[in-house]
């Protein structure tokens, strides 16, 4: 079994700015991204709890919260991913 990842106590700015994010995206996974910090964070939740309620592997609720604990807010944004961009048309 993993060690619980601790999760510190959310600053005000950093409350504030992912209930922003939460309420204004329109992209579903920042979002969910967002909903994931909130929980562990505000409401210290451990990860195999919020895994059922974003509908998430443990791993990647534990990966969002790493890459947010190393990055803020600005990790929970997708990365460019390399090569040429998909350019098919959607049907």
């Amino acid at each position: 079994m993993r060690a619980p990842l601790e999760i510190p106590s959310l600053t005000t700015e950093e409350l504030e700015a992912l209930e922003k994010l939460y309420r204004t995206t329109k992209d579903p996974r920042l979002r969910t991204r967002a909903q994931i910090i909130l929980l562990a964070g505000e409401q210290q939740l451990r990860v195999s709890v919020i895994a059922p309620i974003v509908r998430e592997a443990t791993q990647t609720v534990r990966n969002w919260l790493k890459r947010w604990m190393a990055e803020g807010i600005e990790g929970l944004k997708d990365r460019p991913m390399p090569g040429p961009p998909d350019l098919s048309p959607i049907w």
